[in-house]
């Protein structure tokens, strides 16, 4: 049945690739309507996110960011279609750097970096050309998919321009390879986390689970972290911002990484709310009163 399905997707998604971006544009206006208000895609989960990470808001506040997204969301999805098909030349037309020079300074110097971040903004078109937008050999961890049709469907258009993607159980063995050029890791860390696990502390407003593998890799092994975040100035165009969090992991006490990349991610999240994946079920579990509880998205509206 995995087979059937991806077949029968595969001609579709390569019309939806081949269309010109203003055409790709007005179906996504198109499909926002169908999936926002005929269809509700996981828009329970959306609305508690959002209620919950801004308490301070009214309704017709929070209904706004919730519009926002659904916009934002289907246009993320049309985009990363399009990667199956659009050049290098036009993405790099539609992507910008902020704090290069912050990576460039860090390749001099003959280091690795672990660049952390979340799903914000167009990580897809970012990560399929950063090769050639930064001096490094770029290495993103991902998490494969159920599909293995689809799983080497994705793998397909993200490595095709050089990026190497690295399964997350693989992480630490790729960690302890000897290259001989310097790398950047790059690692999402915004999804929920094995509650005792975890590291935790406030984010938006919440007491909320964090992976830790960026700060064990860095402690480790000693490599400068920095964080970047995708903003949209515009629709269809994107600006990564680099952001440095420490040259040297190993002064800074357990936890405090991690910290800073909750902080860093919220700020961005707070400027502008819309290009945060709220879809995704991130607060699985909660931390209350020292113990963990598992959330039921279905009972919590």
């Amino acid at each position: 049945m995995k087979a059937v399905g991806y077949y029968l997707s595969l001609p579709f998604l390569y019309f939806i690739s081949i269309l010109p971006l203003p055409v790709l544009y007005a179906l996504s206006d198109f499909l926002y309507v169908i999936i926002y208000y005929v269809i509700g895609y996981r828009k329970a989960v959306v609305r508690l996110n959002i209620k919950n990470s801004f308490p301070e808001k009214t309704q017709e506040e929070r209904l706004k960011i919730e519009r926002d997204f659904y916009k934002y969301i289907v246009d993320f999805f049309l985009e990363m279609f399009k990667c199956l098909t659009i050049p290098k030349e036009k993405l790099l037309e539609r992507i910008s750097l902020g704090n290069k020079e912050i990576i460039e300074e860090l390749y001099k110097k003959g280091e690795n970096i672990i660049i952390t971040t979340g799903h914000y903004g167009n990580h897809e078109w970012v990560n399929q050309v950063l090769p050639y937008l930064l001096p490094y050999k770029i290495k993103t961890i991902y998490r494969t998919q159920h599909n293995p049709f689809f799983d080497r469907l994705f793998m397909g258009f993200r490595s095709k321009y050089g990026t190497e993607m690295i399964a997350m159980n693989d992480s630490y063995k790729e960690m302890r390879k000897k290259d001989a050029d310097p790398f950047v890791l790059i690692v999402a860390n915004d999804q929920s986390a094995v509650p005792d696990k975890a590291f935790w502390t406030t984010f938006l407003n919440q007491e909320t689970s964090f992976f830790t593998g960026t700060e064990v890799f860095a402690h480790k092994f000693n490599i400068p972290v920095v964080f970047v975040c995708i903003t949209r100035p515009s629709r269809g165009r994107y600006h990564a911002i680099f952001e440095m969090i420490t040259e040297h992991p190993q002064e800074f006490p357990k936890g405090k990484i991690l910290e800073m990349h909750a902080q860093k991610l919220e700020k961005y999240i707070r400027q502008d709310p819309a290009p945060w994946m709220w879809s995704h079920k991130r607060w699985k579990y909660k931390k209350i009163n020292g113990k963990y509880v598992d959330v039921n998205y279905k009972h919590e509206n």
